[in-house]
């Protein structure tokens, strides 16, 4: 509910943070086309962040839509999806959006939550 009150709620920049989070697969695959219709109608300018592969896997998302944030040693990295050549590769290989971009932002090391505490 809270998600529909926000994207109806006005004309300014909406941040979105994982809009995914405890909705059903199935209603995740349709947020960016909900979206894209919100902003059409309404000029909003909206940006929201995800780890959904359910999300990314929309085939109207283009490569200029998204941005990577990655952590480096001088603070977080951010590149454009259309500009790796890696990513459009992947794309022209066959692999989705999320197929090729969420591996680039899995945090290294997360193995490391698995180990014991003796």
């Amino acid at each position: 509910m809270g998600l529909l009150w926000s994207v109806t709620g006005g004309s300014g920049p909406l941040l979105l943070e994982e809009p995914e989070l405890s909705l059903h697969p199935e209603v995740v695959q349709h947020i960016a086309q909900m979206l894209a219709r919100v902003q059409r109608r309404l000029g909003a300018q909206i940006m929201l962040s995800t780890h959904s592969s359910d999300l990314l896997k929309d085939e109207g998302i283009g490569l200029d839509e998204v941005l990577l944030l990655t952590p480096s040693t001088e603070g977080t990295k951010v590149e454009l999806a259309g500009s790796l050549t890696e990513v459009k590769a992947l794309l022209e290989g066959g692999a989705n959006l999320a197929e090729a971009v969420l591996p680039r932002t899995r945090p290294a090391n997360a193995q490391q939550l698995i180990f014991k505490l003796d």
